[in-house]
């Protein structure tokens, strides 16, 4: 009786204590390497846990990334994507920090986090690494875990032992794989808002990701850009999306200043079990100094059953 209590103790202790483990968001300095051009810049790649970052494993897509410098007394917004991994050089030295606080979820709607930032000091000819975990855990109570886990499967397996069981099997070591990082490398001088910008705005990501498989009936379509656009500018019919079964898929584009997207709402539920092919027209927009897009941007993605 006295074992079976242990056993008993032992596990109510791991409960709680795994239920103790909950993540939380972190966001910090890896190291450095050196810049291919001039200026400096910064890398992000985005984890959704410790496990994934050990493996090398960057993701999910939509989580609303922004870097911004130090202007005097303000903060002025410089990059954003919606990737999880994005490198942006061409920077000028100076004070910066990244900023995440929010994601999206599977039908586009922005679902704000608690908000978490880095600061960054940026250097001629140098790259600040940064990684981003989103269910981060302790690593003193990973530790406390370990011991726990460890004794509760001492007891375990003396009770199963003694009752004539067979022993709990060991977990297989974890596998390592290789990582495979997309990054989005955009050179510029962060000029977007002097009078002698003559820069073309570029797409910095979009959602959903490319190939993506979405369960959302009726999902946002969204294309973040470099800087921020004339909303005046922006076409109704900017964005144009094609079901391969369907067909000519109707819609509305709008332009949300405030994160500067190119967003694309469908009037009535995508098709499903489709590959839909979604543009962007070169033409389309405009960023505030008269420069438009170069090229159109598409990608595609399928809709679930």
């Amino acid at each position: 009786m006295k074992t079976e209590m242990r056993v008993v103790a032992v596990v109510l202790v791991l409960g709680q204590l795994l239920l103790s483990l909950g993540g939380c968001v972190s966001v910090d300095t890896t190291g450095t390497r050196p810049a291919e051009g001039p200026g400096g810049g910064v890398a992000v790649r985005v984890f959704a846990n410790d496990a994934a970052r050990k493996a090398g494993k960057v993701g999910p897509a939509g989580i609303l990334g922004e870097l911004e410098r130090r202007e005097g007394r303000r903060w002025v917004p410089v990059f954003r994507s919606l990737d999880p991994a994005w490198t942006v050089a061409g920077l000028t030295p100076g004070k910066y920090r990244l900023c995440f606080a929010a994601m999206l979820d599977d039908a586009g709607n922005v679902v704000r986090m608690d908000e978490q930032t880095e600061l960054i000091r940026i250097e001629e000819g140098k790259i600040v690494e940064t990684q981003v975990i989103l269910e981060h855990v302790d690593r003193a109570l990973v530790a406390a875990g370990v011991v726990v886990a460890v004794l509760a499967a001492v007891v375990i397996s003396d009770y199963l032992g003694d009752h004539g069981l067979p022993d709990v099997p060991l977990p297989p070591p974890e596998v390592v794989e290789a990582a495979f990082y997309i990054t989005m490398d955009v050179v510029y001088a962060a000029t977007w808002y002097g009078v002698g910008d003559q820069l073309a705005p570029t797409v910095t990501s979009h959602f959903p990701a490319t190939d993506a498989l979405v369960a959302a009936r009726r999902p946002r379509i969204i294309f973040a850009l470099s800087e921020p656009l004339r909303p005046d500018e922006v076409e109704g019919q900017a964005v144009t999306v094609l079901a391969e079964q369907g067909g000519l898929i109707d819609g509305d584009s709008s332009y949300d200043e405030e994160n500067w997207w190119v967003v694309w709402t469908p009037r009535d539920d995508l098709p499903a079990g489709d590959t839909i092919r979604v543009t962007l027209a070169a033409q389309a927009l405009e960023d505030r100094a008269g420069n438009e897009l170069e090229e159109p941007v598409s990608f595609g993605f399928r809709t679930a059953e």
